[in-house]
């Protein structure tokens, strides 16, 4: 990583520049969006939010600080969670279990306990 240019195109976009570098806790632009996608794992929509790719999210208004997006549950992991809950959840009482995400969204793990009697 080179953080000492001001070449944005020398640069490479990935959680430790976003996660602890200078990116941390700035805006992103959609450009830089596409290019942590791009450099993190080959693909410049991967940072999807509700399904949605970063130019249709973006142009909704929807804004993150380098953290967060290397934060964000990606959807296809987080679809997968979900239906990994979903599977449990069915065949308990329910009354008796109880699903938390601490981090609505942020988080990729989720916290299982069971309510007391």
């Amino acid at each position: 990583m080179n953080e000492s240019t001001d070449n944005s195109l020398s640069r490479i976009y990935d959680r430790a520049l976003l996660l602890h570098g200078s990116r941390r806790n700035e805006v992103l632009t959609l450009a830089e969006i596409e290019r942590y996608g791009l450099d993190s794992f080959g693909n410049s929509n991967d940072v999807s939010i509700y399904g949605m790719p970063p130019r249709e999210w973006y142009r909704h208004g929807i804004r993150l600080l380098g953290r967060t997006a290397v934060e964000c549950t990606r959807d296809v992991l987080g679809d997968r969670i979900g239906r990994d809950v979903a599977s449990v959840a069915r065949g308990m009482p329910s009354n008796k279990f109880v699903v938390i995400d601490p981090f609505a969204g942020s988080c990729n793990t989720l916290f299982w306990s069971r309510v007391p009697q």
